[in-house]
């Protein structure tokens, strides 16, 4: 056989094996979510110090926005020395009945007293717009949010509205947004280095494993014995139906202690809601299976 034919042989062999290689990464089997739906998907997932990116547009964020909120008044409290049983006093006008905010079936009478940590499990936990906004006032306000979350280094996350305000116009709800991946490394680096307090991120971790909301979402698609620390997000529909964003975002630990950050959003959606959770849930468990 000539050394000609030897060599073709070698390069077909390589070819392939290099298709085969790329078609069983998750690379590929994320980019897969991305083909023939009829919506905007943006996925990222980082495991130790390597991530995998499927989709490279910004994503509306909803309250996905609300563990940024929890971020900034977690830095407050540490900052300033006050505690998280610390109370604030909430007036009637600092609610608007039409958001969702199950701390309302509680807390029936006006004026009231909350403690920050209170709210924080309601903005989190349950995803309490009311909750949320009279955080976001605490802490200083869309602005001062926006800034300390560029001045941490994640500058292609943008935060302009609160809850009320994206209520009383569905257009707000786009602007609110981010890719995936930042999403994901704020969540590791929040969570791998010192920026906040152990005591902190203890109570951070356990409001987002006391998550309540998209059970039907990244949760749904793994073992029952891995846990997942996550916030969800989810919007209005236009008047045409096109569902603005479906988002499910977090860390998922597995019995034997190694973790992944995972970042699922889902936009301009003409699929049902079970639909879009479906996919957040199949995505989960793609990523889950590839790494055990």
């Amino acid at each position: 056989m000539s050394k000609v034919k030897i060599w073709l042989i070698f390069s077909i062999i390589i070819f392939f094996a290099g298709i085969n290689i790329y078609i069983n990464s998750l690379s590929y089997k994320l980019n897969k979510f991305l083909k023939n739906k009829d919506a905007q998907i943006g996925i990222a997932v980082i495991k130790n110090n390597k991530i995998w990116i499927a989709g490279d547009k910004k994503q509306p964020l909803l309250s996905v926005f609300k563990y940024c909120v929890a971020l900034k008044v977690l830095k407050k409290l540490e900052d300033e020395k006050i505690s998280l049983d610390e109370t604030i006093t909430v007036r009637k006008d600092m609610i608007e009945t039409e958001l969702y905010s199950p701390m309302l079936k509680k807390y029936t009478t006006f004026p009231f007293r909350i403690s920050i940590k209170e709210l924080l499990e309601y903005s989190v936990s349950q995803s309490d717009n009311n909750a949320c906004d009279i955080l976001i006032s605490y802490s200083g306000g869309t602005n001062e949010l926006n800034n300390f979350i560029h001045n941490i280094g994640f500058n292609n996350i943008e935060i302009f509205f609160n809850e009320r305000e994206m209520n009383l116009d569905i257009k707000k709800q786009y602007l609110n947004k981010a890719y995936p991946a930042d999403i994901a490394r704020l969540m590791k680096f929040i969570r791998e280095s010192d920026f906040l307090s152990q005591d902190s991120k203890k109570f951070l971790d356990v409001i987002m494993f006391k998550t309540t909301t998209g059970e039907d979402k990244l949760k749904s698609g793994l073992p029952k014995n891995f846990i997942v620390a996550h916030k969800t997000g989810s919007s209005s529909r236009t008047s045409d139906g096109i569902k603005i964003a479906d988002n499910d975002a977090g860390y998922v630990i597995s019995p034997d202690g190694t973790s992944y950050y995972i970042a699922v959003m889902i936009s301009n959606s003409k699929m049902s809601d079970k639909d879009n959770a479906g996919i957040i849930s199949e995505i989960s468990r793609v990523v889950y299976e590839y790494f055990y």
